[in-house]
């Protein structure tokens, strides 16, 4: 247990395969010290109540009547590590505020490793581990696709915390200072890798944590408007001396807004709701739109392969119907609700706003982009849920 906060993150960061077996293993190991314990206060809560309930729907409903029922099964079962491996970060791994400061102190160095060795690709066309850039505005840093954008999303609102929980970093300047560091810093990254969701959903959620900044320090508001506008001005003279990136990371992204519905995005979105339409209330069967999408021939049409709908909402649809993405949101908004209610209730704005982006970042209806299904996005979207569970006991009233 004592080490396991140091090492969790290069576990979950940097290997699909070894985050999936690092999340079932921390769930069973959950249930077994549960078992041990005979303490399982933690499965009365209404967020978990929801995800087993989703659970016992995809398996006796929805994995039935699929369109490929053995393997939406298989799925549907191991479904529950998720939720559970989150259960086991809020009410386990990290409950413990020594263990809370060691995991972040090891999630902040894996980032700046990242970042650097993303630069460092960036700037020389190569990173430490050889891998070239796939395109000249596109990177991959240590990964070996071009992700490491949307995989530092998931994270670097998570650092922002140790400002929570590292009690020299707790003053109001030292707050201030690191704050705006890690959102400055963590924009121009997002600029730079050419990921145009990923830099869209960071600029959010800096906003979002800026005014929880600016609510909890109200006596250095100025300081606050300052640092954010001079982070802004940076952030322009980014764009304006590297057009290049500028084009792909920014403009192509009005563009596409503007003609959304013929463009890629709007294509696989409107391939997701034709999927729905052929079976609305149940849905083609857990883990089956790759499947379903190509058995109507939506998008090999158009020249284009069928893998995820490039949104959560409208995959949960189409793959479990209306039934599962009324259950499915039910269970995001519990989650919401458990984690905000104690920080907004004494008046934490900070963690509050800190909280609401590191869900939103993954949640939020309008995102579109990677699967949080795909397991090596979804044990860092449920580390978010966990640490943001965590983190709402450690919101306390102001003296």
């Amino acid at each position: 247990m004592r080490y396991l906060p140091w090492i969790l993150p290069l576990l979950l960061l940097f290997s699909r395969a070894a985050a999936d077996i690092t999340v079932l293993c921390i769930g069973v190991a959950f249930l077994f010290k549960s078992y041990q314990s005979k303490h399982w206060a933690w499965t009365n809560q209404t967020w978990f109540k929801l995800n087993l309930l989703f659970w016992l729907y995809l398996l006796c409903v929805n994995a039935p009547l699929s369109i490929d029922s053995a393997d939406s099964f298989m799925h549907a079962i191991f479904y529950l590590r998720w939720p559970l491996f989150a259960a086991a970060v809020a009410y386990w791994l990290l409950k413990d505020k020594k263990f809370q400061q060691h995991f972040l102190i090891a999630l902040m160095l894996v980032c700046v490793f990242v970042l650097l060795d993303t630069s460092l690709q960036y700037i020389t066309g190569t990173d430490l581990f050889g891998h070239t850039k796939p395109s000249p505005t596109r990177l991959t840093g240590p990964y070996s696709r071009p992700i490491p954008g949307i995989m530092m999303l998931r994270v670097l609102f998570i650092v922002l915390l140790i400002t929570v929980i590292v009690p020299s970093l707790a003053t109001a300047t030292r707050r201030i200072f690191v704050t705006l560091s890690v959102l400055c810093t963590g924009l121009l990254f997002m600029l730079i890798t050419g990921e145009r969701m990923a830099l869209m959903l960071y600029f959010t959620g800096s906003v979002v944590v800026f005014m929880g900044l600016v609510l909890d320090q109200k006596m250095h508001k100025a300081k606050v408007l300052l640092g954010f506008a001079f982070i802004l001005g940076l952030f322009a003279l980014a764009i304006l001396f590297n057009p290049e990136m500028a084009e792909r990371s920014v403009y192509s992204i009005v563009s596409k807004l503007m003609q959304f519905m013929d463009s890629d995005y709007g294509l696989v979105f409107r391939a997701a709701i034709a999927a729905w339409q052929e079976n609305l209330m149940i849905g083609s069967g857990f883990h089956t739109y790759q499947l379903a999408c190509e058995r109507l021939g939506l998008l090999p049409q158009l020249g284009m392969a069928c893998s995820h709908p490039h949104n959560l909402y409208l995959q949960i649809g189409a793959e479990t119907g209306v039934i599962g993405l009324v259950l499915f949101f039910g269970l995001v908004v519990s989650i919401y609700f458990s984690a905000l209610v104690q920080p907004i209730k004494t008046k934490q704005w900070f963690i509050a706003c800190v909280s609401f982006t590191i869900l939103s970042v993954s949640f939020w209806p309008l995102i579109g982009g990677i699967s949080i299904l795909n397991n090596g996005v979804a044990a860092l979207v449920w580390l978010g849920v966990g640490w943001a569970l965590s983190i709402s006991t450690c919101a306390v009233a102001k003296p």
